[in-house]
């Protein structure tokens, strides 16, 4: 190469090189948030789907089983029968039939404190590491006798810890348990005496309003913020799957002011969520009114 020919390249001096790596620092920062929110866009529309599923898995049990949909037991009382916290991990065993796959029960997004694991729910006992209403216990006939009996298909005999959980098997899906209680009747009753039927485990047929009646969304009572950009996914009974803001589906924060400014109630009244559909109004079901 002729001398005159080599002195007319030149490199790249420092600072055009630390200009070039800004410019490559500030585009990585740009476009970083938005890949993070394109890929929660993805989550959310993941656990809308499977929300989906499993609500229209509700719908094939009450046709298999006399027009019932899955009952949810309580937790025994020290008195005898049953309430509240009521066992979830129980629609693992009632629709693994027609949802087969452990992934369509958790949430992509539910994590730390958007996690069922997170929340102690039998506070100051051993349980509080085990989210116990939400997985099952190898120990208990729960686990037992449905799946020994060949119930669980795809496992024989799921592995446990040394506390007897079984590893992996849980939902972070809370279904509707409106009713429910190991005493429970197929009805409740509203302040005007009239009668609503109740969704765990009551018949599929008398519930008056399926789109409006929530059977299936996220934990909303077991995680401290809402999964899905100040949302949570709600599947009704005909299938759908809405996101609403908490406020919307549960307004506790106004529950000890004017019940007029509350927002979780649907067009008749009802609320909260798991109470929507159930009843044509004016009255609310727990007695409050709201004109």
């Amino acid at each position: 190469m002729p001398p005159e020919a080599r002195s007319t390249r030149r490199a790249f001096t420092l600072i055009e090189l630390l200009v070039v790596v800004a410019i490559i620092a500030l585009l990585v920062s740009i476009l970083l948030p938005a890949l993070g929110r394109a890929r929660e866009q993805v989550k959310g529309t993941v656990c809308s789907s499977d929300l989906h599923q499993l609500a229209l898995a509700t719908t094939y049990y009450a046709q298999e089983n006399g027009d019932c949909l899955p009952l949810i037991p309580a937790t025994p009382l020290a008195g005898g029968g049953g309430g509240a916290p009521y066992k979830q991990y129980y629609q693992l065993l009632r629709l693994w039939k027609y949802v087969p796959g452990i992934k369509t029960f958790q949430c992509p997004a539910a994590r730390e404190a958007n996690s069922v694991k997170s929340y102690p729910l039998i506070p100051g006992t051993a349980m509080d590491t085990h989210f116990s209403n939400y997985v099952l216990n190898a120990f208990g006939n729960d686990f037992r006798g449905p799946v020994q009996a060949g119930f669980w298909p795809g496992y024989s005999m799921p592995d446990a810890d040394a506390d007897g959980w079984i590893k992996g098997l849980y939902t972070e899906y809370w279904f509707n348990d409106w009713g429910a209680g190991d005493d429970a009747v197929h009805y409740a009753k509203l302040e005007d005496d009239s009668r609503i039927p109740q969704i765990s485990g009551g018949p599929l047929s008398q519930l008056p309003r399926s789109n409006l009646v929530v059977t299936i969304c996220d934990a909303v009572w077991e995680t401290l913020t809402p999964r899905h950009f100040g949302a949570n996914n709600l599947a009704f009974l005909d299938a759908h799957v809405r996101k609403f803001p908490r406020v919307e589906y549960y307004d506790h924060y106004n529950a000890d002011s004017d019940h007029k400014k509350r927002r979780d109630h649907d067009q008749y009244g009802n609320r909260p969520f798991y109470s929507w559909g159930l009843s044509a109004g004016p009255y609310v079901v727990d007695g409050d009114k709201i004109p």
